[in-house]
């Protein structure tokens, strides 16, 4: 490889240009990652993806020829090295069954594996998983470990929301012994980056040894704890930070259980946990108000600062089976519709007052990420019965996917024009998203405008893999028309605040409202708040 300016000097040069290459002064790929390479974790349970590795970036086997070889690469490589592997090792031991052969090879995979190769940087777990297959190695050993629950050879913590200063969560593994003779292991649960156990934020114990009979199989504990008030803050987003790998990496924290058992058996499973430090906001969310105002008291109990933000509540939505693997799992499913409106001045949105809207939409399911789930606000402007505008989360390239960050366009249904001023708010594992528009994107300039009742339906649908969504029709809105407005500020982890909400009465022929619906993680520059699954969207209600 080389690099596009050189790439173009030489065919500036051409035909006069003489390139000679010196095979001693080249980087070897061996042992590197191709950056092209996909990378977990998996979408929904954050579990570790890719579970194994094998070589992709440039295979020559040709299918059917015996001999012949031609270049090709990527999954279509990788893939049948991994499952010729599994053929091999299940063809000299015949009475594995398969988590067994997964297992092996997973026990007994490269993990010596760099990202760029010649920068000394190992690869991220998400990146390989337990290694780079190697298929004699898991043949040859004579035992295997994996999972007790899920017989995976690897330790998935998953996305966990650190609301407390210790939490704890265990796992057990199942080591298999094969052999007519004991084997005893020395178990270590090392690291793989110096700076993830340097944070302190996650220490894993487990037991020092353990001694599996002939024929037999054994279980140890492995017990993670994590210390909320050390765990990084949040830098991921689906809005502006999208795919950017490394605020994954600056997250994440892994490394692997390894068995040691001398010349007879050594085995590993990688582990991994994405720790957020979150915020657990409780407190009564019934509304009682004297003279137009009521007043919340709101309780942060976990460590994370709880980034409140306040919409009015238009409508609520039952909760739909999330679906199963392969069915649109989980279903992009609503389950709450607020609405917010900001004054801006001259400048900000064009040269006139304007104002901004935001439509907070909460779903039953989190997502890990907004890229496949699109969530469309139609806008019927002047109430003819046909929608003008479709206000949706979309990429930034709006149809294709590119970097996988997320822009709120305004789309005219009747030109096809679109433009978008903002990201979308979307926190990453999590069921809130609020897109933000500036109302000359949908027709509404100046303040003259914000008089002007809207006719508005929210859909969501699985704009990436297919399959069902919901709909929320049969709500009519005005700018700056809000009955509910909520006034808070953020609060720290464990610290009370309050937030004052004021009845300013039905604005004529809007949709009556239900009261507030509070986001306690907003996505905003910086770092993006956290909060558990139960009180990341609270409704407050007369």
């Amino acid at each position: 490889m080389i690099s596009q300016s050189l790439s173009s000097s030489l065919k500036a040069g051409l035909p006069n240009t003489t390139l000679r290459i010196d095979p001693n002064n080249g980087l070897p790929l061996v042992m590197g990652m191709v950056g092209s390479s996909s990378r977990g974790p998996s979408n929904h349970y954050n579990a570790i993806k890719p579970e194994i590795g094998a070589p992709g970036a440039s295979v020559s086997a040709l299918a059917g020829t015996g001999t012949g070889t031609e270049p090709f690469g990527g999954t279509s490589g990788a893939a049948p090295m991994v499952a010729g592997s599994a053929a091999l090792v299940l063809g000299a031991l015949p009475g594995l069954r398969p988590y067994e052969v997964k297992a092996r090879l997973m026990n007994n995979a490269e993990r010596q594996i760099f990202t760029d190769v010649g920068t000394g940087r190992l690869a991220e777990i998400t990146r390989i998983g337990s290694g780079e297959v190697r298929v004699y190695d898991a043949w040859a050993d004579p035992a295997a470990a994996w999972n007790s629950d899920t017989r995976i050879a690897a330790l998935s913590f998953g996305q966990v929301d650190a609301t407390r200063k210790v939490l704890k969560l265990t796992k057990r593994v199942t080591v298999r012994n094969y052999s007519d003779k004991w084997i005893t292991y020395a178990i270590s649960a090392p690291f793989r980056f110096a700076d993830d156990e340097a944070l302190g934020a996650v220490e894993i114990s487990t037991r020092a040894s353990l001694s599996v009979p002939p024929q037999s199989t054994r279980d140890f504990p492995v017990t993670m704890t994590i210390y909320g008030d050390k765990v990084r803050d949040n830098q991921m987003n689906s809005g502006s930070a999208g795919a950017d790998p490394a605020a994954l990496t600056f997250n994440e924290i892994d490394g692997y259980i390894v068995l040691d058992g001398g010349s007879k058996s050594r085995l590993h499973l990688p582990w991994h946990v994405l720790p957020r430090k979150a915020a657990e906001v409780t407190g009564n969310r019934k509304l009682a108000f004297a003279q137009g105002v009521a007043t919340a008291t709101l309780r942060n109990n976990g460590v994370g600062t709880a980034q409140n933000d306040a919409y009015a509540l238009l409508a609520v939505s039952p909760n739909q089976p999330k679906g199963g693997p392969g069915e649109g799992m989980p279903t992009p499913d609503i389950r709450a519709v607020g609405i917010n409106t900001y004054p801006v001045p001259a400048g900000f949105c064009s040269d006139n007052e304007s104002f901004l809207w935001a439509f907070a939409i909460d779903t039953w399911e989190r997502q890990t990420h907004s890229l496949p789930v699109a969530h469309f606000v139609s806008l019927d402007i002047n109430r003819d019965g046909v929608w003008d505008y479709d206000v949706v989360n979309l990429d930034g390239s709006l149809l294709n996917v590119t970097d996988g960050r997320q822009l709120t366009w305004a789309i005219n249904r009747e030109t096809g024009d679109a433009a978008a001023y903002f990201y979308t708010e979307h926190a990453t594992n999590t069921g809130n998203t609020v897109l933000l528009i500036c109302g000359e994107q949908v027709g509404l300039t100046g303040t003259d405008m914000l008089a002007t009742n809207v006719d508005m339906m929210v859909e969501t649908a699985d704009w990436y893999f297919g399959g069902p969504g919901d709909i929320v029709t049969g709500l009519t809105v005005t700018p700056l028309g809000e009955r509910y407005l909520g006034v808070t500020a953020d609060i720290p982890g464990n610290s009370t605040g309050t937030m004052d909400v004021y009845d300013f009465g039905l604005f004529p022929g809007n949709t009556d409202e239900l009261g507030v619906l509070l986001f306690t993680n907003g996505a905003r520059s910086g770092s993006t708040g956290g909060a558990t699954r139960s009180t990341e969207a609270l409704q407050y209600k007369p």
